[in-house]
């Protein structure tokens, strides 16, 4: 009977795990990145497409993807120059962080910004091709951070932890005084 109680936990954490296991939880900033289409645009003789991850963005570090393409010809463009400006709405602390090209995809830039504050802020995406530079501006909203990012499997996983460990000290309990009863009765 005992066997089988053990059998039978060791079963439900099994089937724990496995209806968890496809929703891990990562810190941001971890494993593998998510983008989403953050803005489009046509600038001249340019096509401007930019991503963002994570996609809901929260406070913390926020990665832009810039790819830049010819208008005409969807060829990517490379040697360019371009700076990310992100200032918080109603406020003139402007952070700046260059957007570095991709050695492995052409035309692909990326730059790292950290965005301290909830909010509203105006990215502005400056392009210098050598003879000219281009703005691209758009807003976008900063969320406060939140670790379960609209998930109950943190939930449900806090409640299991506490129900293995609650069990597991009332587990030790009985069998000890189980120990002392056989003990006393030698």
């Amino acid at each position: 009977m005992k066997k089988n109680l053990k059998y039978l936990f060791f079963l439900l954490l099994i089937i724990i795990f496995h209806y968890q296991e496809s929703s891990f939880i990562y810190a941001q900033g971890e494993g593998y990145s998510q983008y989403r289409l953050f803005h489009q645009e046509k600038v001249d003789d340019y096509f401007v497409s930019i991503s963002i991850s994570p996609k809901n963005p929260v406070v913390g570090q926020q990665i832009f993807s810039i790819n830049v393409l010819d208008n005409l010809t969807k060829e990517p463009i490379e040697e360019l120059k371009i700076d990310v400006f992100a200032t918080p709405l109603f406020d003139d602390n402007k952070k700046k962080a260059p957007a570095l090209s991709s050695a492995g995809m052409k035309g692909y830039y990326q730059a790292i910004l950290r965005l301290e504050k909830q909010g509203n802020w105006v990215m502005d995406f400056e392009i210098d091709n050598g003879s000219s530079v281009l703005v691209v501006s758009e807003q976008i909203e900063i969320f406060e951070r939140n670790r379960t990012l609209n998930s109950s499997s943190f939930s449900y996983g806090f409640i299991v932890m506490q129900l293995i460990f609650v069990f597991g000290i009332l587990f030790v309990f009985l069998r000890a005084r189980k120990k002392r009863k056989e003990i006393s009765n030698l």
